[in-house]
């Protein structure tokens, strides 16, 4: 059988593939009922005039920051005058005094420290680090990375405590040494009249079938009773578990979490890098190497920041994203988009105008990626969505097919496929390729309507990584309203994720 292409469909089809090739675009075949689609390039050498919403929220005042602690003459926390701490204060800047450790330790050696603290006042919600960590902090990061030590918070009524290590990749496991239930039981039992708290950590690579382990003791001359009042029954299983019912804690890491890595090159205190309140906090009697610290006059350790007052305009939920003229994270000439984006409200959505576009067309993005910095617990999204999402206090809840980047503590930030329709369904893989902070990734997205015996498939590649997400039956028929790509947020409270993108291609209209 002959088949014939009269010559106002050749023309028709001639015209309309140069308008795609003069837009930029390269023309993608359609099966019969698409909506036509091209592909579209943006090498963000230029501003490409995409739609914000919320993504320059910056607060017309900045909060003042005043650090001041490191060597003190006083006696707070050790037994004889000369001691470490002072003011501190939370801000996505780093802050730190600490002894320089030569040559660096890793996972690979065996850690030991012990000290003393006590902590005098505080004001909003403050927090502190001390333990081993790195030096070079990207900031923004809440806790620091790489790091293995104490998580220390105060506000007005009282303290709360936990230890953690986190990997070089931004990986956590530990333990909170005070009682912890999310969103039920959160106390605060660290007390803030000069109490002092005695702690030993030690770390041993070859424990735990050689994936390494680390103990870490509490304990008070004075807090030795829990004052909580009557508790309900789970309430009183967990303050049980926890100081000052228990003062001691072991955590095995998880088996890839010492292969991914962690170098210290210093020992001593460091902010919280997230914006917040001030704590007043001494540390004594240390010992870090089986080594006793003499602080019977300055040890000379290593400040930055520790001395000082500036401006913070990085306040929680200040999100600051979109076109970024001068920077290069992501690789090439300056020129990228991204920027600081926080997980919680307000929403807010960086993207391009490209729809009407639907779940029956083949969909297409890729370009390169680098996170710069992001605390554990933060995310974003990244893809086609609905700019309607604007007028919905949740945010994007459905009309969204791109990528999620998040995930656990324990991994990081997965960089995998998201698929919601316009129903709201989700489907979403519990796993895959890993975004590693401080590199550049090349990374691909496709959505292919033809894939799972026509079910669909969503497909995700960062550098030599695929996972791919099958959509369950009818999915597909619930549809999608798709008129914009780019990043917008999440709404659920948490920390501050600053990624870059660049050299993008991605299906338009």
């Amino acid at each position: 059988m002959r088949v014939f292409i009269y010559p106002a469909v050749v023309r028709s089809m001639a015209l309309l593939a140069a308008a795609l090739m003069l837009a930029g675009g390269v023309p993608i075949i359609l099966a019969a009922g698409q909506t036509s689609s091209t592909f579209k390039s943006e090498p963000c050498d230029h501003d490409p005039g995409w739609e914000g919403y919320n993504n320059r929220n910056l607060p017309e005042e900045a909060r003042m920051v005043t650090q001041d602690f490191g060597y003190s003459k006083t006696q707070f926390a050790s037994k004889t005058p000369g001691e470490m701490g002072g003011s501190i204060q939370r801000t996505s800047t780093p802050a730190s005094y600490a002894a320089p450790l030569t040559p660096a330790r890793t996972l690979d050696d065996k850690l030991t420290a012990s000290g003393t603290f006590t902590a005098s006042s505080g004001k909003g919600s403050g927090g502190a680090f001390f333990g081993f960590f790195n030096s070079q902090q990207p900031g923004g990061s809440g806790r620091p990375i790489s790091s293995l030590g104490m998580d220390i918070g105060f506000s007005k009524k009282g303290g709360r405590l936990a230890v953690r290590l986190i990997t070089s990749g931004n990986q956590s496991c530990g333990t909170f040494i005070t009682p912890f239930l999310p969103g039920k039981f959160r106390p605060t039992p660290l007390k803030m009249d000069g109490t002092r708290y005695h702690w030993t950590l030690d770390y041993d690579p070859q424990a735990a079938g050689g994936n390494g382990r680390f103990t870490f003791t509490l304990d008070s001359d004075t807090h030795k009773t829990e004052d909580y009042g009557p508790l309900p029954e789970n309430f009183q299983q967990e303050a049980q578990a926890r100081f000052p019912n228990t003062t001691t804690f072991t955590v095995d890491l998880p088996p890839d979490l010492r292969k991914e890595g962690a170098t210290f090159d210093r020992f001593g205190l460091c902010n919280m890098m997230k914006s917040g309140g001030v704590m007043t906090m001494y540390f004594g009697d240390l010992e870090y190497d089986g080594h006793a610290q003499d602080f019977s006059k300055d040890p000379g350790w290593i400040g930055v920041g520790n001395r000082t007052n500036f401006e913070d305009h990085e306040l929680v939920g200040a999100h600051d994203y979109g076109y970024s003229a001068k920077t290069s994270f992501a690789g090439g000439a300056p020129g990228e988009v991204g920027g600081m984006l926080w997980r919680g409200l307000p929403f807010s959505f960086y993207g391009d105008r490209v729809g009407p576009l639907d779940l029956e067309q083949r969909l297409e993005a890729s370009g390169k990626v680098k996170l710069v910095t992001a605390g554990l617990d933060s995310d974003i999204f990244l893809g086609w969505f609905n700019s309607a999402a604007k007028t919905n206090s949740a945010g994007v809840a459905e009309n969204f097919v791109g990528i999620h980047v998040g995930g656990p503590t324990r991994v990081g930030h997965y960089f995998i496929p998201v698929l919601m329709t316009a129903q709201g369904e989700k489907s979403v893989v519990k796993r895959g390729p890993v975004l590693k902070p401080g590199k550049a990734y090349d990374w691909s997205l496709v959505y292919d309507p033809a894939a799972n015996v026509g079910k669909g498939e969503v497909r995700v590649t960062l550098g030599t990584e695929t996972v791919a997400l099958a959509l369950r039956p009818d999915q597909k028929n619930q549809g999608a309203r798709l008129d914009r790509f780019g990043l917008f947020t999440s709404t659920t409270g948490g920390q501050m994720v600053k990624i870059y993108l660049d050299d993008l291609k991605y299906t338009v209209r």
